[in-house]
Formats: C-alpha cells, structure tokens, sequence
C-alpha cells in the first residue's frame, strides 16, 4: 500500500524496512569539531576521540479498526469492494503514524520530528510569523544540512506564508505564482503535513532542515488482514490493516532539523 501522500513523514523521511521487530540500533558520531593541522616534523600527531551515541528504533504495532462487511454487499457490489476499503485502510493507517511521527513524545510511541528537532534560537511572536524569521530559521541550520534543506508546515501556515511580502510589498511566493513552478521559499521547497501545529502562542509551526536525517523504521510492510471467522454469525467479514512501526531522527548533536517556536504571549 502507498503511504507517502498520507500526511508528509513518509515522503520526508528516510524510511528502513526489516524483516524482523527486534530493536535497530542506530549509531550516531559527532566529530565536526576536530580539523587537521600543521605539525613539525618528528613531532607527535595530536589525539582526538569522536563522540559516539546511538539511537534506537522499536516497532510500534499500529492497528486500524475493523470494518466489518456483510456477505450481501460484497455479493451485490458492482466493484471490488474489498480493494476500495483496503485502500481505506492504509489511509486510516497513515493518518495515525503520521501524527505520532510528527508529534508523538517518545514514550510508548515513536519520538516525533517536533519532538527532535532543535528549537531555533529565535522565536517568531504568538501570532503571525514575518520573513525575518524565516531567513533566521535557515541561518539556525549547520550548512552541511541547509544545502539539502526543506521546509515543513500545514495548511494554514502554508497560506499565511504565502502572503509574507517583502519590504518592495511583493509577496515572496510570486515566482511559483508567476509562471507555474513549484513555489519555493529561499529556494527550498516545503512539505506539507498537517499534524505540524498552526500558528500559536509557544507552538513550533516551521521545521527547516535535511529530513532525510529522521529515520522511519518499518517491519516488513504494511497488511490488511481478512476475518473470515469473526464476524461469520452476521455472515460478514471483517478487514483490518496493521504495521510496525517507529521513527527518531539521528542527531549526533550538530541538530540538522531546527523549528520555529513561537513565544508564548
């Protein structure tokens, strides 16, 4: 089944199929603060341990309710109905992964992105966000990851941007308006993903960084399970869909997503 379209951390992220849920131990090094330098001839080499950590992935069962569906219909359908829900089923499923990947704490469930990402140093005011705060966003983020950045946001954030003008009273969106390209702010495309909270008093409305960095671990794939026993006295069938799942983003400390936090008054 497709989940990109379902919410934006599958298309974001980088996503690690295993045949198996056992724990996936993922290594993190921090070595961005050693650098060669001159040394004399016969003179000893300087010695310098990189930071080394890790994180772990679990896998998070994520069941969808049970559409029951009675022998009638399926006789008396004129399509194949059981394709349609299933299709159904894997957007009920992405529809609630995507909101623990986006905003889950970490316990029980997997650590969301807003949950990982580093808060920039800036904060946008509790109602509105301005181009300022946009530029300072991307200057929070290292250039190894800013090269390959992108923005995240919802709906409602999306539209607001959109009408951000520059100090000339031109909106910063004119070049997708102007002759159909994908709009881009900076240049950076942007993601949609409405489990990012809206504008507001203390919430992080903005990510920028390399996505690609948050990790999406799946067990195999996900299934959509026929009961034929279940539901056999009100002759019907019942369907589900299932995965195992989690998600953390890899920051060994050089933080390559950062948000933007509004102030809480």
């Amino acid at each position: 089944m497709a989940l990109k379209a379902y919410g934006g951390m599958f298309e974001a992220a980088s996503i690690i199929t295993t045949d198996g849920g056992g724990d996936l131990i993922m290594p993190t090094i921090n070595d961005t603060t050693s650098k060669a330098s001159i040394v004399a001839e016969y003179q000893q080499s300087t010695k310098k341990a990189p930071s080394f950590g890790s994180e772990t992935l679990k896998a998070y069962t994520y069941r969808t309710p049970i559409v029951p569906i009675s022998q009638e219909l399926l006789q008396d359908s004129g399509f194949e109905l059981e394709s349609l829900l299933s299709g159904l089923l894997a957007e009920s499923f992405g529809r609630g992964i995507n909101e623990d990947l986006t905003i889950g704490n970490g316990t029980g469930k997997p650590r969301g992105i807003i949950t990982c990402a580093t808060a920039a140093a800036t904060e946008a005011s509790a109602t509105a966000i301005k181009l300022d705060d946009i530029i300072d966003l991307m200057k929070s983020v290292d250039s190894a990851y800013g090269r390959n950045g992108r923005f995240m946001f919802n709906r409602d954030t999306l539209w607001s941007l959109v009408k951000v003008k520059d100090t000339t009273g031109r909106y910063i969106w004119q070049e997708g308006a102007k002759d159909g390209t994908p709009a881009t702010l900076f240049g950076k495309s942007y993601i949609l993903n409405d489990d990012i909270p809206s504008i507001g008093a203390g919430n992080a409305s903005v990510l920028f960084g390399d996505f690609s960095k948050y990790k999406i671990r799946m067990v195999r794939n996900f299934r959509v399970i026929r009961l034929n026993e279940l539901l056999a006295e009100y002759l019907s069938i019942g369907l589900f869909g299932f995965a195992r799942v989690d998600g953390v983003l890899l920051d060994a400390g050089t933080n390559p997503i950062k948000k933007l936090v509004h102030a809480t008054a």
